[in-house]
């Protein structure tokens, strides 16, 4: 057998298993992410003292929040390797954020208009734009570490893409504390936590990222 033929071989024979081995990798850091999140509001703010009363409002909101880290995943995953065409990935993101801001549209229109304020903004400041970030972190720095092994080239845009899923995964454990369960509410300030924490993904990804 010729040197060029073996290497043929090995490299066909090995190649379902690192890419079951990177997917079992990727779910075990979401699930540890998530679950580091949960312990830090469970030890810090807490979780919102009616919780049980209001299981389903909590519901949607974690689902919202998973469904926001599961759009930007498969571009976080496709970063992972150098030199890979994005396809469909970018617009599917901004096809997320248009449908959260029209539903935000349609949620305020159909408030009274003396009510849409306090719908918009949860009658105070949006907390979930500082603590999604913080209940981020974990998530962040497990990605991080993870894709370091897969030498990414595209630093700033796989960064965001981490600070995306994880935003992601932080909202899904605030929702448990987020006192406000409006429409309006979580689909503008929940999804402008999960952009900060892509800017900031963005901004740090370039030097965590580096290899």
């Amino acid at each position: 057998m010729r040197t060029e033929q073996l290497i043929d071989f090995l490299a066909r024979a090995g190649e379902p298993t690192p890419r079951a081995g990177q997917l079992r990798r990727l779910a075990l850091t979401l699930a540890g992410g998530l679950l580091l999140a949960i312990a830090l509001l469970v030890f810090g703010p807490g979780v919102r003292e009616d919780f049980v009363d209001h299981r389903m409002p909590v519901m949607w909101k974690s689902l919202f929040s998973a469904a926001a880290a599961a759009v930007a995943l498969p571009l976080a995953v496709r970063l992972m390797r150098p030199g890979r065409p994005l396809g469909w990935r970018i617009a599917a993101v901004l096809a997320f954020v248009g449908i959260a801001v029209l539903a935000a549209f349609i949620a305020l229109m159909g408030e009274a208009p003396e009510r849409r304020m306090q719908a918009w903004l949860g009658g105070g400041f949006p907390w979930c734009v500082v603590l999604v970030p913080v209940l981020a972190a974990p998530t962040a720095a497990l990605l991080v570490a993870l894709m370091r092994g897969f030498a990414p080239t595209r630093l700033t845009l796989a960064g965001a893409a981490i600070g995306a899923v994880s935003g992601g995964i932080g909202a899904m454990a605030y929702s448990m504390f987020c006192p406000v369960d409006s429409i309006a509410f979580v689909t503008t300030w929940y999804v402008v936590a999960i952009a900060f924490c892509a800017a900031l993904g963005a901004t740090l990804g370039a030097r965590l990222l580096r290899w």
